[in-house]
């Protein structure tokens, strides 16, 4: 979701007239009001953790390629159970491997000229996650609220074995393969 928020702020500022002349224009992330959730299934529960981004910027060009990189802290995340959270910090060696990234970009993003404006992105990057590099897509939904601001959110796949991460179980039957990663990421404008 981060990286379709800063795709979307990214599209909207390639609108404004006289984009193709301007500078590149750079948004930071409000960690505040931005999230990072996942998602596992098990037979008997879906868990759900969430943290909050420790870095997240997007850089839109005057071209149209937007840039978007937004990390978090494995340890922050947050599922309302201490001994599920220090399981996943254990599964997902988050001492070793203490950061999730994403480094992507879209190309051909074109910023709306009114406001509030929704515009869809698709960010093609890679994904680093427990020492682990993977090619990813991450479709987002990006809201421009104004010239300033813009929100990013989406949900993507990966999965635990792609990234070598053990699959964490609960009475003997492991989670599901697959986690589901949603970034909800607001952004601003740098210096404004």
């Amino acid at each position: 979701m981060i990286a379709r928020r800063l795709a979307l702020l990214a599209t909207l500022l390639l609108a404004l007239p006289a984009a193709a002349q301007a500078p590149a224009k750079t948004y930071s992330v409000k960690k505040d009001a931005s999230s990072l959730t996942y998602k596992l299934i098990h037979k008997l529960h879906e868990v759900v953790g969430t943290a909050k981004p420790s870095v997240g910027v997007a850089v839109l060009k005057p071209d149209g390629t937007l840039q978007v990189q937004v990390r978090a802290n494995v340890k922050d995340f947050d599922s309302q159970n201490s001994n599920r959270d220090a399981h996943m910090q254990e599964v997902t060696e988050a001492a070793k491997f203490p950061l999730i990234e994403f480094k992507g970009k879209a190309s051909g993003v074109t910023a709306p000229t009114s406001f509030p404006a929704t515009v869809p992105v698709t960010l093609k990057g890679q994904l680093t996650f427990h020492g682990v590099t993977q090619d990813v897509s991450v479709p987002m939904k990006v809201t421009f609220t104004s010239e300033k601001e813009a929100s990013a959110e989406g949900a993507f796949d990966i999965s635990l074995e792609a990234y070598k991460i053990e699959r964490p179980s609960l009475l003997m039957v492991k989670v599901d393969d697959k986690l589901v990663l949603e970034p909800k990421l607001v952004f601003v404008v740098e210096g404004k």
